[in-house]
This record gives structure tokens, sequence and C-alpha cells, in this order.
């Protein structure tokens, strides 16, 4: 959307004393009852959206324990008794379907959700009537802990509760995953195993006369390789002077490999991954998880085989301390002409935007405080954003600052300052 050519002037509405740390409940639901947004500047309105947001998280954990009570209800009327069954109703989804005009699919995940988070993950619901977890990530704590048994899956929420309102679910995702595989790799490889016993690919006509060809639960390792090299041929292709948007290109390489046709002017050999693994992971001394960048955690047995693969092609190094801060990162034969950029992208890892996470070799290198005006070429004023993110600094009225290495405070259009730490590194 483009930038609106008029504005529109109406005299300005203040917010309730204390609203951006107002804790949710009843008496937060009757101060925004009484609020104007079309009399509220977009600062201030940026303060309601979060004040609404923490409200709706509490109203929706009272939801989710309205259900679970519901699902210990026996059968009865309007006249009886506050009884209750030591377990769940059989058919109590099914009250539950029919009352709030659900399917049963959906009903029956959100019992599941409710018995889970009230029962399992007392944590996670108390930080839902809290306002700082919402339904979407309340389901990424469920999901993500699933197969541990309840203390270790509490111990892993436990670790990550605190810092799940300045996580997108992705970045909730990836932190719980590489937890849980810590805290349990041996299960871990046993749930990898079943599933990859299951790989298979799935063809469809799609509506429009397309066709949506997919593989589902490939090998890790594998697929990775795979998609890294369509990402190089396309890559090629594109700095070639192919006129295809990357997708297209990535789709048509996709479909030219399957059909043996020749990429001419494209590089040969398997594509790269990035691969972040402890040593003693590689060397088999310790289960600990590595990463692979733009997928995640990964179990060791996975990280190994991923470094088998690319045995023979160059490899770097990132070497941290036991503060997890990069202390060095270069290639294994030689030294680059470009060490700084080096850095800089393995210490930041992904974007540096708020939420953002593109993968550093896909994203561009930014100086911080422009080099036009004054701004140095060394990793204090060197950050990884992505092509959208950049413009947002450039374009989008955002502005940005490194107030140390690797920690970003950027300042939105609407006067709010949002502070983005470094990536967790590996253990």
């Amino acid at each position: 959307m483009g930038s609106p050519s008029f504005e529109h002037v109406i005299e300005r509405q203040g917010l309730p004393e204390g609203l951006a740390e107002f804790p949710p409940g009843p008496e937060l639901a009757a101060r925004l009852a009484t609020i104007d947004r079309s009399r509220l500047n977009g600062h201030d309105l940026v303060v309601l959206l979060q004040a609404r947001s923490r409200q709706a998280a509490h109203e929706q954990a009272q939801v989710l324990a309205d259900m679970a009570e519901l699902a210990h209800c026996p059968p009865g009327h309007s006249d009886s008794p506050a009884a209750r069954t030591p377990g769940v109703d059989e058919f109590a989804v099914d009250e539950i379907r029919a009352a709030l005009c659900l399917t049963r699919t959906a009903a029956d995940a959100a019992l599941t959700l409710a018995l889970d988070v009230t029962g399992r993950l007392p944590r996670v619901h108390a930080g839902m009537l809290a306002g700082a977890v919402d339904v979407p990530r309340a389901r990424v704590f469920a999901r993500e802990t699933r197969a541990l048994p309840t203390a270790t899956a509490r111990s892993v929420v436990d670790e990550v509760i605190d810092d799940a309102p300045t996580l997108t679910t992705g970045q909730l995702a990836a932190r719980l995953r590489s937890l849980a595989i810590t805290a349990d790799p041996t299960s871990a490889d046993r749930r990898r195993q079943a599933s990859l016993a299951r790989r298979r690919i799935f063809s469809a006509l799609d509506p429009d006369g397309t066709v949506t060809l997919a593989g589902f639960r490939l090998p890790t390792d594998r697929a990775a390789v795979a998609a890294a090299r369509i990402d190089d041929l396309a890559r090629a292709a594109k700095r070639a002077g192919d006129s295809r948007t990357m997708d297209q290109l990535r789709a048509d390489t996709f479909l030219d490999l399957l059909e043996g046709a020749a990429a001419a002017g494209t590089p040969g050999g398997r594509g790269g991954v990035e691969l972040r693994v402890a040593l003693t992971t590689l060397m088999g001394l310790s289960d600990q998880p590595g990463e692979l960048a733009g997928w995640g955690p990964v179990v060791a047995e996975v990280a190994r085989e991923v470094a088998e693969r690319q045995r023979r092609s160059p490899w770097r190094v990132s070497v941290y301390d036991r503060t997890g801060r990069l202390v060095h990162h270069g290639p294994v034969r030689r030294r680059p002409s470009t060490a700084d950029a080096e850095f800089v992208k393995a210490r930041d890892r992904t974007c540096r935007a708020p939420g953002c996470r593109m993968p550093a070799h896909q994203s561009d290198l930014d100086h911080t405080q422009p080099y036009s005006e004054g701004g140095p070429s060394d990793p204090g004023n060197l950050g990884v954003l992505c092509r959208h993110d950049h413009r947002l600094k450039g374009e989008g009225g955002w502005r940005l600052r490194q107030i140390s290495d690797g920690v970003f405070a950027w300042r939105s259009r609407q006067g709010h300052t949002y502070l983005v730490p470094p990536d967790p590194q590996p253990p």
C-alpha cells in the first residue's frame, strides 16, 4: 500500500493513565471499553493494540479453562448439581462443537489444547492469564513438548516461558525444539526414525488447473542439500539475466532436475548447507543438537549426516566462548578477504529486524550508520537485514541503532522502540 496523499486531523484523545503496563482482567476490560480509537494518534494506537492483545490472551485462557472444566461434567440439565467426573467425558468435544458452532476437528483440537495447558503445562496457562502468552504461542508450547514426559516438558517450558512474549511462534518453536532434543535426544531420534518410515510423495491437481507436487517426511540431510542445490541453480540463472522470479526459477529448476534436463550455465556439484554444531557432536562425544540455517534444530545424528555429505565442500569454522559470544569465524583452509562480512553473518545468523528469521546467507549486509554518513565498515556498525527490512530501514521510516556488537534497537514510525538481542548460540 502507498502512503496517504492527505491527512485528516481530529481532536486527540489521551489514553487512560498506566494503560501500557496495566494487567489484564475486568478493570482493564472496563478501561478499554471507554476508548475511542478514532481519536488516538499512531503511537497511542500501538499501546492500545498491545493492551487489547493482553486482554484477549487473558480471555482465551478463561475459555480454555471453561472447556477443560466442561470435559469433566457428567450428563445433566439446567437444574443439575455441579458434579464432576475424575476422567474426561468421551463426548465433551461434541458439546463444545455444537455450542461454539465448530467442526469436530476444530473442537477436538481446542479441547486437547485446553486440557494440555490447564493440566500438563500450568505455566503456559498462567502466562495466558497474565496476557503474556496467546493461543498461537500456547499451541507451540503444547506441540513441541507433546512427546516429552510431563516433568521434562515442564522444565523445558520453564526455560522459555519468560521470553515467550518477545518471540514469534517460529522463534519460540525453534527454541523449544532445541531444548526438547537436548533434554531427551533418544526420544527425539526415535520420533525422527518413525516419521522417516512414513516418507512419501504427494501430487494432486489444484482447483486452478495446476499441480502440487511435494515430498513429506523426507530425510533432513538429503532434503536440506537438495533445497540448497535448487536455490544455487536458480540464483545462478538469475545472475545470468533470467527474467523469471526467484520462486518461478526454483519451481522450474525443481522440475528440470526431476525430468533430467540439463541446466546450462549453472554451477555443478551439491548445494551448500550452513550447519551449526558443536565439535563434540561431530566427533560423536556428545548428542547436543545441531542447527541447519533456515531449517531449525536437528538431532545430533542428522547434524553428523549433513556434515558427512559436505565433507568435500569448503568449510568455515565459527568459534564461541563460554558465554556464547562469537570470537572467530573463517575458512579452514584460507583466510577470506571479506573477514568482517563473514564474521557478522556468523554472529547475527538471521535478519536483525524484530521477529524476522531470514537466514544471513539470504540477506543483505547493512551499515547501521550509513557509510555515506561516516559509518565504519566494522562489525560494530554492520548487521544482517533481509531485503524487506533493509528497505524498512531505508525507505519505511524506521530508525536503527546498534547499541553494542550484535544488539540492535529499532525505532518504529509510531515512536516505539523494539530491542533485538543476539539469537541464542549453539551449545
